[in-house]
């Protein structure tokens, strides 16, 4: 694998990540913890310039934490999950009233609930 996509692959794992831990992250904050400005950063993301060997291992040295998963969830103040819980809150509502509607059981509700989520999230980052 080049080094760049290399360094890509990283960085969307990073996002990713922290996006479902509910603590999104943008290429600024990557940039400012690697202590690049946001354009440099863009330039090695975009290839402009040459990713090295020594850009992903210190990328790897600053987000070892979210490379490996281990992320915290974001505190339950965080906006952010007060707009999750109310989200979920209306799915559990609605699946309420479909399965009433159809006779199907509340779980089965869910779980096609869940899959057409997944569907769209896969489509979305096609």
């Amino acid at each position: 694998m080049k080094l760049k996509e290399e360094y890509n692959r990283l960085v969307k794992s990073v996002k990713a990540n922290a996006k479902e831990s509910g603590n999104k992250i943008k290429n600024e904050e990557i940039a400012k913890r690697l202590g690049f400005t946001k354009s440099y950063f863009s330039e090695l993301l975009k290839g402009s310039l040459a990713v090295k060997e020594e850009h992903i291992e210190g990328f790897k040295a600053y987000f070892s934490k979210e490379l490996s998963g281990d992320v915290k969830p974001a505190p339950a103040w965080d906006s952010m999950n007060r707009e999750r819980a109310l989200i979920k809150v209306l799915l559990h509502e609605v699946a309420k009233l479909k399965s009433a509607a159809t006779g199907a059981a509340i779980e089965v509700v869910l779980a096609e609930f869940e899959k057409d989520t997944r569907d769209v999230m896969n489509e979305l980052n096609d």
